[in-house]
């Protein structure tokens, strides 16, 4: 790993699926020790999102892989009076909280804020919950349909006429635009920590931060024009979203400055003359031809293209972890300096010892009691 620059910041991660924990994610790619903490009876759901079945099958999860790499694991029960106890200890050692549980959840366990607080004066707090802290639908919970759905992204990313459409599971669109605001928000919170001396709670709502991306569209309607679904320029633009000879789809725009070459390559400014010169020829023939015109085109690229080897080059948005496992990739550079090659995800609890005993001060004797009283783990069990 090559980004340093939260190098010496500490975060204990409660986040789960995608919002938190890629969440932390972000801040471990940029240097920052993550120890992200399960409990023994509620493990992070991607860890069985494909089920569960022989073997550790807790460990197999790509999801999850895919996720927390670069994180240190440690199983803590926080549901046992002692394990809470030992979590406020790491909280005086440490310098961020992340989690997405519904609000109220971290009170119940009795490590809320003013809890933190009082354990560490400086700790920052970043809760990523639906509704947000505040408001009716502060009790609510979601997933990346439902705040798809709330948010009035499903709306604008239907067919014309059609149903609502969400990203489904595979991706979880709002998750992925929380994450990147929330590491946002978190190193804002230092820096202000810098500045104050005490730290701050974070109350993020995912609804409203999946609202913001589409907000050009509430601000249209309120002026009582709703946006067309395509196309989304202006007049003085010609768009087109047109399939080449190959059956590949190409998006173009030609703004007002390449009307001129790119009515000479086309033949005319109309849609009509720019499907039909997309349709004439391969779709990266195409493309590449309206781009020397001036244009924007690219063709439309599927996910799984990006697993040809022939395919595109997808960067540093997919990178292989030093198990060789395919995760997500970090595209921010620094410098000219990116992530580099991520360390594998950890096997659940690795890391106990090392939280008990290099944090915590606990010896041998002592962190082997907790494990055998089941306040530190190294796998599930059911829930009791």
């Amino acid at each position: 790993m090559t980004l340093q620059a939260l190098a010496g910041i500490r975060v204990l991660d409660l986040g789960i699926v995608t919002a938190g924990a890629a969440t932390s994610g972000v801040l471990a790619d940029l240097g920052a020790e993550v120890i992200k903490i399960e409990g023994p009876t509620y493990i992070d759901p991607f860890r069985d999102w494909q089920g569960t079945g022989d073997g550790d099958w807790w460990e197999q999860s790509p999801p999850y892989r895919a996720t927390n790499r670069n994180k240190k694991s440690a199983c803590l029960d926080l549901k046992s009076p002692r394990g809470r106890d030992l979590f406020l200890q790491l909280v005086g050692l440490s310098d961020v909280v992340v989690e997405n549980f519904r609000v109220g959840v971290l009170d119940k366990l009795g490590i809320g804020f003013e809890t933190l607080r009082q354990a560490n004066p400086r700790i920052v707090l970043a809760s990523l919950s639906s509704q947000g802290a505040t408001g009716p639908g502060a009790g609510n919970v979601s997933f990346g349909s439902t705040l798809e759905a709330s948010s009035g992204l499903a709306h604008l990313t239907r067919y014309p006429g059609g149903k609502p459409q969400i990203t489904g599971r595979a991706l979880n669109y709002p998750d992925q635009i929380v994450s990147m605001f929330a590491a946002g928000a978190v190193m804002a919170a230092l820096v202000e920590r810098q500045r104050t001396g005490q730290g701050v709670h974070i109350d993020l709502a995912q609804r409203e931060l999946s609202s913001f991306f589409v907000g050009e569209a509430f601000i249209a309607a309120l002026d009582g024009a709703l946006p067309e679904d395509y196309p989304v320029g202006p007049p003085a633009m010609l768009q087109a979203l047109s399939r080449g000879e190959d059956g590949q789809w190409i998006a173009v725009t030609i703004p007002a400055s390449a009307s001129a070459a790119a009515e000479h390559l086309i033949g005319a400014l109309t849609g009509q003359a720019l499907a039909a010169f997309i349709g004439g020829r391969p779709a990266a023939e195409g493309a590449r031809a309206l781009r020397r015109a001036g244009a924007a085109a690219e063709v439309v690229v599927a996910a799984r293209d990006y697993a040809d080897p022939h395919g595109p080059a997808p960067g540093n948005a997919l990178a292989l972890d030093d198990a060789g496992h395919q995760v997500k990739g970090q595209p921010i550079r620094l410098g000219g300096r990116d992530a580099g090659t991520a360390a594998a995800v950890a096997p659940l609890g690795r890391d106990n010892r090392y939280v008990a005993s290099g944090l915590l001060g606990l010896n041998d004797a002592q962190y082997d009691a907790l494990l055998a009283e089941g306040i530190f783990a190294t796998r599930p069990r059911t829930t009791e």
